[in-house]
């Protein structure tokens, strides 16, 4: 069987801002995030725009001992996906559930370059 390496980013930049990218299976219409990272025998798959904004479904604040502590959230997004990632706030102040979240630059520990998601305009709890 032919294993072939899916080159597609999961997140990149776009006129309204940073915006996360999933694929459409063409066989299925399946649609998923983050792209496979490899595609078996004939498989073939579309970029799909997942836009820049979403709702909030939940999230949870880890708080590692010494460490500071970070929260992590669950975001709905319309083409029917709920995406995980990190959940930058402003002051502590978390925003209210199932209010508009933006997709943001962010940075891993190591320097990598990644996607977040913060609150749109004044929707706090």
């Amino acid at each position: 069987m032919r294993i072939q390496r899916n080159q597609g980013k999961h997140f990149g930049d776009s006129p309204e801002g940073m915006v996360l990218k999933g694929v459409r299976h063409v066989a299925t219409g399946e649609i998923r995030f983050p792209p496979p990272e490899f595609l078996l025998g004939d498989e073939t798959v579309e970029e799909v725009s997942l836009g820049t904004l979403g709702r909030l479904y939940t999230f949870t604040t880890v708080h590692p001992g010494k460490a500071p502590s970070y929260s992590l959230a669950m975001v709905d997004f319309d083409p029917g996906l709920r995406v995980f990632g990190r959940l930058l706030t402003r002051d502590g102040v978390m925003p209210a559930l199932d209010s508009p979240v933006r997709v943001v630059p962010f940075t891993l520990p190591d320097g990598t370059a990644d996607y977040a998601f913060e609150a749109v305009g004044g929707d706090t709890k």
